[in-house]
């Protein structure tokens, strides 16, 4: 096949996948940019999260955990299944506790209560259903398009053409030697024709940088079941450890409190700073804790756990991230590559900002392409 021939197919695909999947890609990266900072946003939205100088730091210290364990208990007397406690980030935070199996959403894979415990008093701040706020909305949009599993499926997909639209976009653009630095120049030519291809250009092969690993750690995290065969075969990955009820806890219940099972995890990792302790049912079970040590790249939702027993407090099994095998970091990375969380405020900016960029490649596109549609019939005069 000519050259010739070989880049008319390659701007057919990308015309054609452009038109197909752009708009995909445009609303999933534009929900991205929100979700870069989800938890800002949602404690603007809701002014109930925001704990107050009054409510905080003049109060004193934060009550024990295992104190919000029996509020939440006594709110919620019906739901006897564990909680899961996402400890605050800063003074004016609440704990944003996680009933993960209420009746009321049963039939959706994901949709936890979340209630808000001012840390200091013990207090129920507020009490909300996943999916029913805005931004968990946008959440699922983003993930799931509203349609669960099928919409996994058709985000995973799209992310593979996305892939494809960018290859195919690289290939055309791609200059001959000697024209690197002339193309790779930010500027925009006279007339309105060139300047809309300049900027659909420019976008797409400036934001390739970010776009091109947010693509791909998106489709990783839709469809993990496509990936790690092949990262298996390159590195083992650790899966958590499998605990029975009988040999997690005390029979009849838990014994162990909340504070005591943090204690026991902090005593392996005394370096460490909790980040989630995820409380068994009242008929019993292990605690899970997380915590976030230095140089992991999450620190939202880190990777070194500690699993205690709730029966006599004893440690049952623990993942350190200075321990990863390949396969195991490889997963480890994908979400704070994702949202930027990897690298601090400035990387998060810039997944927010990037995430701008397809819906303004759409738009270009889209004008470019109906330009040469309109200039066809006179070619053909």
């Amino acid at each position: 096949m000519s050259r010739q021939r070989v880049r008319r197919f390659m701007l057919m695909a990308h015309l054609t996948l452009g038109l197909a999947v752009g708009a995909l890609l445009a609303l999933t990266a534009l929900t991205g940019s929100l979700l870069v900072f989800y938890v800002d946003i949602d404690r603007m939205l809701t002014p109930e999260l925001v704990v107050s100088a009054g409510q905080g730091e003049s109060r004193g210290d934060p009550v024990p955990l295992d104190h919000v364990v029996q509020v939440l208990r006594e709110a919620h007397p019906a739901r006897s299944g564990g909680w899961r406690l996402e400890l605050p980030h800063a003074p004016d935070h609440p704990i944003m506790a996680r009933y993960m199996k209420p009746e009321e959403t049963a039939g959706k894979s994901f949709a936890p209560l979340m209630v808000a415990v001012n840390p200091y008093s013990g207090e129920v701040l507020s009490s909300r259903f996943w999916g029913r706020t805005a931004m968990t909305w946008i959440y699922d949009l983003h993930y799931l398009l509203l349609a669960g599993d099928s919409g996994q499926l058709v985000m995973a997909l799209g992310g593979v053409g996305s892939l494809l639209i960018l290859a195919t976009g690289v290939y055309l653009w791609w200059p001959a030697a000697g024209k690197w630095g002339r193309a790779l120049q930010p500027r925009l030519r006279s007339g309105f024709v060139r300047q809309v291809f300049d900027i659909h250009v420019l976008a797409g092969v400036y934001g390739l940088v970010v776009l091109l690993p947010l693509i791909v750690t998106g489709i990783v995290m839709e469809r993990p079941d496509w990936v790690k065969p092949v990262v298996e075969r390159l590195s083992p990955v650790t899966a958590a450890p499998a605990l029975s009820s009988a040999q997690s806890s005390a029979q009849g219940g838990t014994v162990v409190g909340a504070d005591a099972a943090l204690a026991a995890a902090l005593a392996r990792f005394p370096r460490a700073e909790p980040r989630w302790v995820e409380v068994p049912g009242q008929a019993g079970g292990a605690y899970h804790i997380r915590l976030f040590q230095a140089g992991e790249p999450g620190w939202r939702f880190p990777k070194t756990s500690v699993w205690v027993n709730s029966g006599d407090g004893t440690i049952m099994d623990f993942r350190d991230p200075t321990r990863w095998t390949f396969g195991d970091a490889f997963f480890g990375w994908q979400h704070p590559l994702h949202n930027g969380e990897c690298f601090g405020l400035c990387c998060r900016i810039l997944v927010a900002v990037a995430g701008l960029l397809p819906a303004l490649m759409l738009a270009t596109g889209i004008v470019r392409w109906r330009q040469k549609k309109r200039t066809r019939p006179a070619r053909g005069g």
